[in-house]
């Protein structure tokens, strides 16, 4: 790798991988940055209907980056609005968005992914199904790997225009490949970004493996008058997790471990994890992150309101996704099912309609083994 002086008289990191960042989120400034710093060409893309809240980074070119990542200012190759700009000669496509924008992203990206790409989504929860049927119907005859992985890389925050802080990285990352048959090589190449990456056997391996659905919207729920009182002064890993408050999410994580049982699939924890053994949070916040999730989580402020993205993308994209699978293998799902209702009357929203839903995503009436067939072939 080498130094070479961009044409804004900035240094750039060139010759190592080339890597394309989709999102100008928390989570896209801190891959951005992380990744660049650790010495991979990293170009940065942001929807043009986004442009305002992106002009920082995108006329700076450069994300400073604190925590417990790779610090200082990142230099980017590039930062655009233009997808093709983006993504082209990128050998690995990263999106970082909420999963109500998976199918916009996948929409904008078809016509111009090039062969043998691979797209991951971080987290995914099911949106490579999403992406592998927006590029099916779109009718993309190129060779591309979807992945995805349980969680973001870093538990992060922007603290500013173009600056992002890094509270926790994750310890380990579940990660699926869609065909899952090419799992071994696309994983392989995903621990050069990140050593943590650990395959799943599928990407809805992957996908349960996401805690936040079961975490965020029943902590929301259950503190709803405190969150409107608050006015956005609520901590939700700080004041929210209550006793009371986990025994409802510890009926919703074992509803989410019969779904992984019924497919032959597993819960992946990591070794650091927390003290109590077997407690709710093992097997949710601390899977994943290990003992310091809480130490990092009561720092991070919010949910702000009931119309959050803890409850705007987790209910409709984690919960319902999970009480559709449920449906489908029969496996009860009560109390997903219950916050799902009751934030649908909250919202006024029907969030069984607007989710993602195995009907969806083109898998509906599949049993078992014909779903992990499918998921191993990419085909059925």
């Amino acid at each position: 790798m080498e130094l070479e002086v961009d044409d804004m008289g900035g240094l750039v990191v060139m010759g190592g991988r080339r890597i394309a960042v989709l999102g100008g989120g928390n989570g896209g400034h801190a891959i951005a940055a992380d990744l660049s710093l650790a010495g991979f060409e990293v170009n940065m893309y942001e929807l043009p209907a986004f442009k305002d809240k992106f002009e920082a980074t995108l006329k700076r070119r450069e994300i400073e980056i604190t925590g417990k990542a790779r610090i200082g200012t990142a230099r980017l190759r590039k930062v655009t609005t233009n997808i093709k700009e983006a993504v082209t000669d990128a050998e690995i496509i990263i999106v970082a968005v909420p999963a109500f924008g998976h199918r916009t992203f996948a929409e904008v990206c078809a016509d111009h992914l090039e062969e043998k790409q691979t797209v991951v989504l971080t987290p995914g929860t099911g949106g490579s199904l999403e992406f592998a049927k927006v590029l099916g119907k779109r009718r993309v005859e190129r060779d591309i790997t979807l992945a995805e992985t349980a969680t973001l890389p870093y538990g992060c925050r922007l603290t500013g225009s173009a600056r992002v802080d890094v509270r926790i990285v994750a310890k380990i990352l579940p990660t699926g490949v869609f065909p899952a048959k090419r799992t071994h090589n696309i994983v392989s190449d995903l621990k050069e970004l990140y050593p943590m990456v650990i395959h799943a056997k599928n990407v809805i391996e992957a996908a349960l493996n996401n805690a936040n659905p079961i975490v965020h919207p029943a902590g929301a729920l259950l503190n709803a008058g405190r969150i409107e009182h608050s006015k956005g002064e609520f901590y939700l890993y700080k004041e929210g997790l209550t006793p009371s408050s986990l025994k409802v999410l510890d009926a919703m994580d074992m509803e989410r471990q019969a779904l992984l049982k019924a497919l032959g699939l597993k819960l992946h924890l990591c070794e650091d994890a927390l003290d109590e053994r077997d407690s709710v949070l093992d097997t949710t916040m601390a899977a994943l992150f290990g003992s310091g999730s809480m130490d990092a989580g009561i720092t991070m402020k919010g949910p702000s309101n009931l119309q959050d993205r803890y409850i705007t993308e987790d209910v409709p994209y984690g919960l319902v996704f999970m009480s559709s699978l449920g449906d489908m293998l029969n496996v009860p799902t009560p109390t997903m099912n219950s916050v799902i209702n009751i934030f649908s009357v909250i919202n006024q929203v029907n969030y069984y309609k607007e989710g993602r839903t195995v009907e969806k995503l083109g898998i509906a009436g599949l049993s078992a083994d014909e779903l992990n067939k499918f998921l191993d072939e990419g085909k059925f």
